[in-house]
């Protein structure tokens, strides 16, 4: 008897590119593999249409296409949760880099079939009368002011993924510079941190933005935030460290991380983000961070 091909639901970015990100290319490729493809783009990203025979939903697109599928499962209660296996079309592709995912197509696609299920946490916000997730990472300080500047600068003239990372570590390295330290205080699993910090962040997997890999050892599937904290009297070493980052030396992230699964943080600023998305907070906040342990499944090589 003919085995059944499995049936892939691939949620596109359409905006991805030409070529071998266009949706006609990826289908073939998944068809080749196997499998049959239904198509959506991420756009419409209407989960109900989802067949209940899918066996997995595909996602192609960067960091964002793949936070915006989640949370819209997670809108849904899970109710199409499906194994997921990412297509790392983006410019910097955090997500896919932390889960040791191919970018190359092929071999990507040709992994799935004996693929490991990888168990992925997600983290819960709640604070300022609002619940929110993340699944990057959920910030403060220097990083979210980045963020800011960013999408207030005219970048059009930058053409190359390359370029958009040179001209974003020279303006990490500016704020870094002369970012104002804020007071905080942070409740780690009972342990208590409280100071001025110029950063923050509750990582989730190892790396944000222009690739600045904050955690070598993070694990989205371990069952721990690695939180990250530069103080203000850690100014000179944030500075060396992004300044080697924009001279291409390749250096390691000179904080170490401390793993917690639950957090209270208080934050005198007004820079806060959640994964790529800027917070509007109107000065001090306080946020309970909780872990969601093993909520999603991410199909990986091993």
């Amino acid at each position: 008897m003919k085995k059944t091909a499995r049936l892939v639901h691939l949620i596109h970015n359409p905006n991805a590119g030409e070529g071998e990100y266009s949706k006609d290319h990826i289908i073939s490729l998944i068809e080749e593999h196997g499998y049959k493809c239904a198509y959506s783009t991420s756009k419409e990203l209407m989960l109900e249409r989802i067949d209940p025979a899918t066996d997995f939903i595909a996602i192609a697109g960067g960091d964002g296409t793949i936070r915006r599928t989640i949370m819209n499962l997670l809108d849904q209660k899970l109710k199409y949760k499906r194994p997921i296996a990412l297509l790392p079309f983006g410019t910097a592709n955090n997500i896919a880099t932390s889960l040791g995912i191919p970018q190359n197509n092929v071999s990507n696609i040709s992994s799935w079939t004996n693929g490991h299920l990888k168990k992925y946490d997600v983290g819960q916000i709640t604070g300022n009368a609002k619940t929110a997730y993340f699944i990057e990472a959920f910030g403060f300080g220097i990083f979210t002011r980045l963020m800011n500047d960013l999408k207030e600068t005219d970048t059009s003239g930058i053409k190359t993924p390359e370029q958009e990372f040179a001209f974003a570590l020279k303006e990490a390295l500016r704020i870094a510079q002369t970012y104002e330290p804020v007071s905080y205080n942070l409740n780690m699993d009972g342990q208590q941190l409280t100071g001025r910090a110029l950063w923050i962040e509750v990582m989730n997997i190892s790396s944000l933005g222009p690739r600045l890999t904050l955690s070598l050892d993070a694990d989205p599937g371990d069952g721990y935030f690695d939180v990250v904290v530069v103080n203000e009297e850690e100014r000179p070493q944030l500075e060396k460290y992004i300044s080697d980052k924009c001279a291409s030396k390749n250096p390691v992230f000179p904080f170490k991380s401390i793993r917690a699964k639950k957090l209270q943080v208080e934050w005198a600023g007004k820079d806060v983000h959640i994964d790529d998305e800027i917070f509007e907070a109107s000065g001090p906040a306080k946020f309970d961070v909780f872990l969601l342990d093993s909520l999603i499944e991410i199909v990986t090589a091993h």
